[in-house]
């Protein structure tokens, strides 16, 4: 504990009595600043409680402390905790939604694309609300392009907002969209008598990618095609998609997908015709994202952010207060805190302390700002590592 003396003056004029100033502590604040810079720091990567308890102080004071630190340090990237401050304007923006709790309230997170960092996270998901969001964008007509999934209150508020920004549909939904037709398939002759027992256990062979099959799984996948042929022929149509999306280019992008279409309409199960409503509704949208090749507009980063929140969220057990959960994003999720912050020798290790913690380590096998992406072939984070699930497509 430290004694500070201060002298103590009264104004000839008022009569009123005052304290010289100190830099120590600063005006009515019984701790110096270096405790409440240190409070905050260990409060960025651990558990408020978990700091109180070892710091022997009050949760409010730790609380307080994170909050001045988080303060600065978002400054530097022109973020703030004001939920009505003015966002920078990336070029590339990408939009999406979490469930703070499923089905009852949810969050939506911009990101930018081009500056892999996370711009916000506000509240709600509607219309309205995602129209005031956008609106903070200082330069609005900055925006060239909006990487989303296909969500029609997400396009409705972008189309009034944003007006000379492109929409880009994520082709991993449009893929993911055809592969849940596929499924449906499936699901339809498992329940036959037929497809009981020889579907049991195998239909991961059609709703993996073809490349990732073994040469035996690629066997059975064909033996298994031969008594199902509808199965089969929807398993094609998604591959011949999913080569679409690989392989063709701005000029031949609309032709090829017509071609598709057609094979479709043509061959295709009543699931996998069903799910072309959506090329319908979203054709500008997907063919959009050729016209930014060689640039690959993805929501990969966006999804994957979407991933470490969710964990974060089941180590906490959930966040009863969203003002804490947003601060604990925006700390979790950008680039600054782990090189600005890192463990010094002779610190408390985080490892005990919860998996969330454990993220934190400078010596984890992650990289600081988690998995860069939700699909396997953005992912730069090592498959089994226990601070998180694997990213699955």
């Amino acid at each position: 504990m430290l004694v500070l003396l201060k002298r103590r003056f009264r104004c000839l004029t008022c009569r009123r009595s005052f304290t010289e100033p100190d830099q120590a502590c600063g005006k009515r604040r019984r701790t110096t600043k270096r405790l409440r810079e240190h409070i905050g720091k260990q409060a960025c990567s651990r558990p408020v409680s978990h700091v109180a308890a070892e710091m022997q102080v009050g949760p409010r004071l730790v609380q307080t402390c994170l909050e001045e630190v988080a303060q600065v340090e978002l400054a530097k990237h022109h973020l703030s905790l004001d939920e009505t401050a003015p966002l920078p304007t990336p070029r590339y923006v990408g939009i999406d939604e979490f469930a703070r709790r499923k089905g009852h309230r949810s969050d939506t997170i911009l990101c930018d694309l081009d500056g892999r960092k996370v711009l916000e996270v506000s509240a709600g998901r509607t219309k309205d609300e995602v129209c005031h969001l956008l609106e903070r964008l200082s330069t609005c007509d900055g925006v060239q392009a909006v990487s989303m999934d296909m969500s029609t209150t997400v396009r409705e508020a972008v189309q009034l907002v944003l007006p000379h920004a492109r929409i880009v549909a994520a082709h991993f939904h449009v893929i993911q969209h055809v592969g849940k037709a596929l499924k449906k398939v499936i699901g339809r002759h498992a329940k036959k008598e037929a497809g009981k027992q020889a579907l049991e256990g195998q239909r991961h062979l059609f709703l993996r990618n073809q490349q990732d099959l073994s040469s035996e799984e690629e066997h059975s996948r064909a033996a298994l095609a031969l008594a199902f042929p509808e199965i089969a022929m929807a398993w094609q149509l998604k591959e011949a998609l999913r080569t679409w999306d690989a392989t063709t280019s701005a000029s031949t992008a609309a032709h090829d997908l017509d071609r598709w279409i057609a094979s479709v309409k043509r061959h295709g199960p009543k699931e996998m015709r069903t799910a072309l409503s959506a090329f319908r509704n979203w054709r500008p949208a997907i063919l959009a994202f050729f016209d930014f090749l060689p640039t690959r507009l993805s929501n990969g980063f966006v999804e994957g952010k979407n991933n470490r929140t969710k964990a974060v969220m089941r180590q906490a057990y959930g966040y009863r207060n969203r003002r804490n959960l947003r601060l604990r994003i925006l700390l979790a999720v950008a680039s600054w805190f782990f090189a600005t912050f890192p463990l010094q020798d002779g610190e408390p290790s985080l490892a005990g302390v919860s998996a969330a913690d454990h993220w934190n380590r400078p010596d984890t096998a992650c990289p600081p700002v988690g998995c860069s992406g939700a699909y396997p072939s953005e992912c730069r984070e090592p498959r089994g590592h226990l601070s998180r699930p694997p990213c699955r497509v």
